[in-house]
């Protein structure tokens, strides 16, 4: 019995191969989308789940809030001193482990014309390899990191010293710590959902020893540069630890945070739930994503696939006049409705198993082209996965109930006297879900397209926001990590600076220890007026620059002098000279800026006294709003900057490596443009928007499919009235209006519904960015119209091909 109903449902298919490509294209391409989508959703939430004690790992956040309000979300940047103090006092705690990121500069002895920079560098605490599951290629399991000891992953391996058995092999590492490491072994290649993402393991220890740390003041509880990671036992009560974790921090840094007037709390965020966190940020993190963009694609996935579905049933029930003979037929022969039923949904299900293979096919071609165009990760390797076969068949399952049965009840339903007899007003009354479910696709499709224009009129509107900076013409390089011994930082790097200026097209150059972009030296300084009670200080962030900095940025100075007023020994003299920006004036309590230039200030137990302010300017993403900015003055700095008032870029870059090289040999140069490196703070957003693109172009497209469809079916059924209207007289153009006018009515009313939706969930997705656009009205426009304008090319093809049929075949075909 089944096998026949299967013949049937593959002579139905055949018997009206246009219909049936039509549906099958369409649901094909609807779960290709899916597809895609709910492989990039997987791999979202995959992340950091490979680990053997997933369950028991966390990373240690720390909250602040002013005394009496909420806590914030917390960073992930810790204390030094955190580490022994929570081992020590919380017996919950099985394994703690701190992590330090280090760009360095690295080498092979043996090779030592192979020089290379490495952001891939982590210090960190013997449990770690314990901790985390990344397992070895070669090396003991079982041992920790000593100092001298380094791990490295088989593809820095290969890199340093051409092959992956690098057991034994030397390797000197030149930036904070500077020494000759022994490669104890070689982990495998870190997995691409893994938060942490490194090249080579050193012990923290040996970093803890140097003069960066070793003399830190406070007893290392003063920088919040490390990134701490736990392990708690099976049963642990999560909120008592937290609780006890707390106390701990309060008991060594309570009487400071009072006194600055601030309250504190330590938290823990389960590792699992890192990645989908992008805003609160740690070390060896490079890449973030964030659980609303997840979010937004499932919901995508699911409209486009439902969409697909929404053709197969408009087809489906538009061609039931055409079935009702088959169905009197069955019905007289004895057929029951059950099997009808069952008929109908055999069909439904062939359809949906043919379109689910060929789904399976094109995401397999597909995944690298979205790769390469998103900038997304996604591998076939999730199809290895048991879970994504039952979710793939239930897919189909689903597909073949919400696609078939509806119109396998609307078919099997016909009385076989009304059938035989060719009535259709049973099917004529299902006129209304026809049209219903028409606006409704061409609403969603509508949503995507105004969602994917405002999604790039963001983007936009970041790129060309006044930043009060101006980042064109500039290239930065990265200041040398290896400096001969005995040599002095600041003279060596004023002759760098120097050199360069000599070369023709140089405007400027000038030394900082960051850049727009990449963040601060000093986050969430406790700023206040020196005579203020500490309760009133405000949380800051600080970098430095030198004199010629702000000239070459751009900074306008609206009050006080610039550092190149005063003298280096008077600037880096005592107490500490700065200039902030305006939002640091009115957050202090200032009434104009004229009034904070002279006043001293007292920045996280540091005097300082404001010589300038700068007009406020965007040094971070437009996710981020303004913030209050504490300039210092330094002579050396992480990056070196160049403004450039020439075309000849290589030639500019090719003298300033030869000088780079002659003044720093065995380091690295490498370089980058201002701007391209402050847009890859919207790296994310970008990928966002190609997505959505994406997704909207696939939804269109299978509205249009159904809708080219229906226009057929219904040019097909009128046949013979199209012919007696060209007979009488009737032009195309009247045809085509006949038979177009009624669809596009349906278009324009799912653009009608299509507009509070799209204004509310745009609306949140917005309120991701501190500066945003608005929605404004032409964005609906050009949606609309745009989606209008497919649809009238869609309906008037099948029209015109109909008006312009000859009417003496129509009316002779009775």
């Amino acid at each position: 019995m089944f096998t026949n109903y299967l013949k049937i449902a593959y002579r139905n298919l055949l018997s009206k191969k246009g219909f049936s490509i039509i549906n099958i294209v369409g649901l094909s391409i609807g779960m290709t989308c899916c597809l895609l989508i709910f492989q990039y959703v997987a791999f979202e939430y995959s992340f950091d789940r490979f680990h053997q004690h997933k369950d028991q790992l966390y990373r240690v956040l720390q909250a602040y809030a002013p005394q009496g309000d909420a806590m914030d979300l917390g960073h992930a940047f810790t204390a030094q001193a955190l580490t022994p103090a929570l081992k020590e006092s919380v017996p919950e705690i099985l394994d703690i482990a701190r992590v330090h990121p280090e760009d360095a500069v690295l080498a092979n002895p043996a090779r030592p014309e192979n020089v290379f920079e490495d952001a891939g560098v982590l210090y960190v605490d013997p449990a770690f390899t314990t901790m985390f599951s990344f397992p070895l290629a070669t090396g003991n399991a079982t041992n920790e990191l000593e100092s001298g000891e380094a791990l490295i992953t088989e593809a820095s391996a290969q890199k340093y010293f051409g092959t992956t058995n690098a057991e034994g092999q030397l390797l000197e590492i030149a930036g904070m710590v500077n020494e000759t490491y022994t490669i104890v072994g070689v982990l495998k290649d870190l997995p691409a959902n893994s938060h942490l993402q490194f090249a080579v393991l050193l012990p923290i220890d040996d970093l803890l020893r140097g003069e960066n740390y070793s003399n830190e003041p406070e007893g290392g509880w003063s920088w919040n540069n490390f990134t701490t990671y736990i392990r708690l036992t099976p049963n642990a009560n999560r909120s008592v630890v937290e609780k006890k974790m707390t106390s701990v921090f309060l008991a060594h840094r309570g009487d400071v945070l009072r006194q600055q007037g601030w309250s504190a709390a330590i938290l823990t965020q389960p590792i699992a739930d890192i990645h989908l966190n992008s805003e609160v940020t740690g070390a060896g993190n490079p890449v973030m994503g964030s659980h609303r963009t997840v979010y937004f694609f499932l919901v995508i996935g699911l409209i486009t696939l439902i969409i697909a579905l929404v053709n197969y049933v408009n087809l489906a029930t538009a061609r039931a006049v055409n079935r009702s003979r088959e169905v009197g037929v069955r019905k007289v022969a004895g057929a029951r409705q059950s099997q009808l039923i069952f008929q109908f949904l055999s069909e439904s299900a062939l359809t949906n198993l043919t379109a689910a293979l060929l789904a399976l096919v094109f995401s397999t071609m597909l995944v690298p082209v979205v790769n390469d165009v998103a900038g997304t990760r996604l591998t076939s390797a999730l199809w290895l996965n048991p879970g994504f076969w039952l979710a793939f068949s239930l897919t189909i399952l689903a597909g073949t109930l919400l696609a078939g049965l509806y119109p396998a009840f609307v078919l099997s339903s016909f009385k076989p006297a009304s059938a035989l007899k060719g009535r259709t007003a049973y099917v004529a009354s299902h006129l209304w879900l026809r049209r219903t479910l028409v606006v409704i696709q061409f609403g969603a499709s509508i949503v995507l397209l105004t969602g994917t224009a405002t999604v790039y009129s963001q983007l936009d509107f970041m790129r060309h926001m006044d930043l009060g900076l101006d980042l064109q013409k500039v290239i930065t390089v990265r200041a040398p990590r290896v400096l001969p011994e005995n040599i002095d930082e600041a003279a060596i790097m004023q002759t760098f600076l120097e050199q360069v200026r000599n070369i023709p097209g140089i405007q400027n150059a000038a030394l900082s220890s960051t850049i727009p972009g990449s963040g601060f030296n000093w986050n969430g300084a406790a700023i206040r007026k020196a005579a203020d009670d500490p309760s009133n200080a405000i949380r800051g962030v600080a970098t430095y620059i030198d004199s010629s900095f702000a000239l070459l940025y751009g900074l306008k100075l609206v009050a006080g002098k610039e550092f190149s007023d005063i003298t280096i020994s008077d600037a880096e003299g005592t107490p500490w000279t700065v200039i902030i920006n305006e939002t640091a004036v009115k957050s202090l309590g200032y009434s104009s800026a004229s009034e904070a230039v002279g006043e001293d200030l007292d920045i996280g137990g540091n005097a300082a006294n404001i010589i300038g302010v700068y007009k406020d300017f965007q040094w971070s993403s437009a996710h981020q709003a303004q913030k209050s900015i504490v300039f210092g003055p330094t002579t050396t700095g992480r990056f070196v900057s160049f403004r450039v008032a020439t075309p000849d870029l290589s030639g500019i870059t090719q003298e300033i490596q030869e000088i780079y090289n002659t003044l720093f040999p065995g380091n690295v140069f490498g370089y980058a443009f201002a701007d391209e490196s402050f847009d890859q703070q919207y790296k994310n957003d970008q990928r966002f928007a190609k997505l959505f693109s994406m997704a909207a172009g696939m939804t269109i497209f299978i509205a249009c499919l159904g809708l080219f469809g229906l226009v057929a079916f219904t040019a097909q059924q009128r046949t013979k009235e199209i012919g007696m209207r060209k007979v009488l007289g009737a032009t195309v153009s009247n045809i085509v209006s006949l038979l177009s006018k009624d669809f596009l009515k349906l278009v324009l009313f799912g653009f009608i519904l299509a507009i509070p939706v799209t204004w509310y969930v745009m609306n949140q997705w917005l309120e991701n960015f501190a500066y945003r656009t608005s929605i404004s009205a032409w964005v609906y426009i050009i949606s609309g119209v745009a989606a209008m304008l497919v649809a009238i090319l869609t309906v008037s093809w099948q029209s015109f091909k109909a008006a312009t049929a000859n009417p003496v075949q129509s009316l002779r075909n009775e």
